[in-house]
């Protein structure tokens, strides 16, 4: 199959992996009036994807026409508008440029997630994010992105502002919200992580010693039909206070067995494919 966007190949799926991670990052979405994929910003009438893009290029990549979209940009010039003295803004920032993650954990890819705009002070210290957002963001697995972006953000202590599309660009609501932000720092931080890591000595017994963490591809995918289907129903429930009771005893028998773990690896390998194969994604997550 090819991509219904560029063209390319991309197997199974309806989008290929470059334009998936762009309706990850709010950059493309499918539209209910048009049923066609474009940029979030983008009238209806002016795009016409109905004929993927020609790839026939030597070319793999390509330098792109601007960092921003056409609102991003109109955005982008009310903020430059209305910063204050001695502060400077940076488009299509990636957390990682601001925040560091001292664990010794393997999955350090949550961090590689655009922001729209970063305002520093005149050394380059992180002050505040600033994401823009359209109807997309409503979306559950939006939603879910953005959770763990704020929960991030609030660890490190960078507030993050929040600007709906559909409010248009208003130079002196965004004054007003800069000023507010700035005269709140320094913010409280809050240990999400610390949670998290409470969270995931409570749960996914099994599933943790076969694949070594609580916080890799696999385990998100199972937690996420957890929490979005098993708990959902009485039945379901009733399996996940099964599976908490009987699995810490389990593996603190058979855990260290390398015959244990390849059992259950075959098992939950398979459970997990199809879980994928029905919408359950394996990025980042953070539990119910």
């Amino acid at each position: 199959m090819n991509c219904k966007v560029c063209g390319s190949e991309s197997g199974k799926y309806q989008l290929c992996k470059k334009c998936y991670y762009l309706t990850k990052d709010g950059k493309l979405s499918k539209c209910e009036k048009c049923g066609k994929w474009h940029q979030a910003d983008v009238p209806c009438g002016e795009v016409d994807n109905s004929e993927p893009v020609d790839n026939s290029s030597e070319f793999v990549y390509n330098a792109k026409e601007s960092l921003l979209t056409e609102c991003e940009k109109k955005f982008y010039s009310a903020i430059i508008s209305v910063l204050p003295d001695g502060l400077q803004v940076f488009p299509q920032i990636n957390l990682a440029a601001a925040i560091e993650k001292f664990s010794d954990s393997h999955f350090q890819n949550e961090l590689f997630r655009n922001i729209d705009f970063l305002i520093t002070d005149s050394e380059l210290k992180p002050l505040i994010f600033i994401e823009i957002n359209d109807s997309s963001h409503n979306s559950p697995q939006r939603r879910e992105r953005d959770q763990k972006v704020k929960n991030i953000c609030e660890e490190a202590g960078i507030p993050i502002i929040t600007l709906w599309t559909s409010y248009g660009v208003n130079r002196d609501y965004i004054r007003r919200r800069i000023e507010e932000t700035l005269s709140s720092l320094p913010v409280k931080r809050i240990a999400h992580s610390k949670e998290s890591a409470k969270k995931s000595s409570e749960g996914c017994y099994v599933a943790t010693c076969v694949y070594g963490s609580y916080d890799c591809p696999e385990v998100w995918t199972l937690r996420r039909f957890r929490d979005y289907r098993l708990a959902k129903s009485v039945f379901g429930r009733l399996f996940i206070r099964t599976y908490y009771a009987v699995s810490p005893k389990v593996v603190k028998l058979f855990g260290s067995k390398m015959w244990f773990r390849h059992f259950w690896k075959i098992i939950l390998d398979k459970i997990i494919l199809r879980l994928r194969s029905r919408g359950y994604e394996d990025t980042p997550y953070y539990d119910k």
